[in-house]
């Protein structure tokens, strides 16, 4: 018996054997990079480029960079970017006062508009002036800049428009629709409400894209009174708007230089506050309010 059971294990050994002779090698192919192919060394002056503190590690990715440290290269969030919807707004109207297309534009525009509503509103005169009031009523609101930036950056921009805008409306005389004077282009009421508008969503997008959402469509519609009153030609309203986004965008890239004179070279170090205490007492009432910026 114990001979019959030595036999057949070495039966099946020898079987065993045979089997793995014939099977293939499936051992995974590996090819070991070497000590350089596998290295990315980074100067040391880089790191605080990139917010590190030290080397970053590539052991569980040796091609792929991480992505604090991968340049990059999207165009839509550069600088220049922002520009070309206002560029093309303002290009629009420029061509419009010598091309005769867009001259039966304005004039179609013009026609639809006074069918549409003969009468006249004064809203607009006031509306323009909405988002620029909701932007510093919004002022306790804690974004990226504390109340004097966005005082600065209100005021440049404002500068701009007024001064591209009464500079057009003086060298290039264009008749108003309702044929009162020669200053129709560009429009200053849309200039003024699109500043506005545009500067509710730069400074409050990261607290909600509705603000600025809020602000656009209010300044639409400003747009839209002028073309309703014939107060202003369709050409006039889209370079206006064009005008006050390019200046937002021109008084944005100014702050930086205006963070330097203000606060010198070590920039900003506190973080601004505002402080509102109502008081009452026997026989009296007030308020005190306390900013720092």
């Amino acid at each position: 018996m114990n001979r019959t059971i030595i036999l057949l294990l070495t039966l099946l050994s020898l079987l065993n054997g045979r089997a793995a002779a014939l099977t293939p090698d499936r051992t995974p192919f590996t090819i070991a990079p070497s000590a350089a192919e596998s290295r990315i060394t980074l100067p040391a002056a880089t790191f605080p480029a990139y917010g590190l503190t030290a080397a970053p590690s590539f052991a569980d990715d040796p091609i792929r960079l991480p992505e604090s440290v991968r340049p990059r290269r999207d165009f839509w969030h550069s600088t220049g970017a922002r520009f070309i919807i206002p560029a093309g707004f303002i290009a629009y109207g420029s061509i419009a006062q010598c091309n005769p297309l867009l001259q039966k534009v304005n004039g179609d525009v013009k026609a639809a508009a006074l069918r549409a509503f003969p009468g006249r509103t004064h809203v607009d005169d006031y509306l323009q002036y909405a988002p620029i009031v909701a932007y510093f009523g919004l002022a306790g609101v804690k974004t990226r800049h504390n109340f004097l930036e966005r005082t600065i950056v209100a005021a440049t921009s404002y500068l701009v428009m007024a001064a591209i805008v009464n500079t057009m409306k003086f060298s290039i005389p264009v008749l108003r629709p309702d044929g009162s004077a020669w200053n129709s282009f560009p429009s200053g009421h849309t200039a003024t409400v699109f500043t506005g508008a545009h500067l509710l969503f730069r400074e409050y997008k990261s607290v909600s894209p509705w603000i600025g959402v809020a602000g656009y469509a209010v300044a639409t519609a400003t747009g839209a009174m002028r073309i309703l009153n014939r107060r202003h030609w369709l050409s006039d309203v889209v370079t206006g708007a064009g005008i006050g986004i390019a200046s937002v965008e021109v008084a944005y890239l100014l702050l930086p230089l205006f963070d330097r004179w203000i606060y010198g070279k070590e920039g900003r170090t506190q973080q601004a506050g505002m402080m509102f205490t109502p008081a009452i007492g026997y026989g009296y009432y007030g308020a005190g309010f306390a900013c720092v910026f």
